[in-house]
């Protein structure tokens, strides 16, 4: 195999982890890589002990335990469109899907398996890059939120990951902060805000927060 043709494979286990590479590497390495950028994630969602909780493309399942403990009386729900991290979820987290705690499912943004308003609080981590129609697949994300609820979309900058990661970036959609800012006020968010992690560098985390 050539380099490019790793580079690619490589790129396309980051959008959509799959097969015995994607269960026992990916999951792992996901939860390592993006760990800085799912706690602030986390904590900016600001998860009250009823709230029900979205996290879209969940990846290695690092947030879900984390979220299901803060929304202690409500639910926390995953949805990804990698079989594969949807299997590694429902073995990893079989004690709390039982007990009613967290629900994972298969599913993309182009229709999210929710009615209408069912969520507090939605956030995705390092997925933006790969949605195939952006404003389209927010304004999806915002019918499955409750009027006033909480949006969070973690990415990486442009700049970032081209200096980190040029030669991996197969299929990949980069954006600097002001245009993710502009996409959640195209969608329909308002208050929209981007925060810079403070301690994640040098891959110059950010995240656009916006109220539905």
């Amino acid at each position: 195999m050539t380099v490019t043709g790793l580079a690619q494979q490589l790129a396309a286990q980051a959008r959509k982890p799959s097969g015995w590479f994607g269960r026992l590497v990916m999951s792992r390495f996901l939860n390592k890589a993006n760990r800085r950028i799912n706690d602030l994630t986390i904590k900016r969602l600001e998860i009250q002990p009823t709230d029900q909780v979205l996290d879209i493309g969940f990846g290695g399942g690092y947030t879900l335990p984390i979220m299901a403990a803060l929304a202690s009386i409500g639910k926390v729900h995953g949805v990804d469109f990698s079989e594969s991290m949807v299997q590694v979820a429902e073995k990893r987290f079989a004690d709390l899907i039982q007990q009613g705690r967290i629900e994972i499912r298969v599913g993309d943004l182009s229709s999210l398996p929710y009615a209408d308003g069912t969520f507090d609080k939605v956030c995705t981590v390092n997925t933006l890059y790969f949605w195939p129609s952006p404003l389209e697949n927010l304004r999806e994300i915002r019918r499955v939120i409750k009027p006033g609820g909480r949006l969070v979309v973690a990415f990486r900058s442009r700049e970032s990951l081209q200096r980190a990661a040029k030669k991996l970036l197969y299929g990949f959609t980069l954006y600097d902060p002001d245009a993710a800012l502009n996409l959640l006020e195209r969608a329909g968010f308002t208050h929209v805000q981007i925060e810079k992690h403070p301690h994640d560098k040098p891959m110059d985390s950010n995240l656009a927060v916006g109220t539905a």
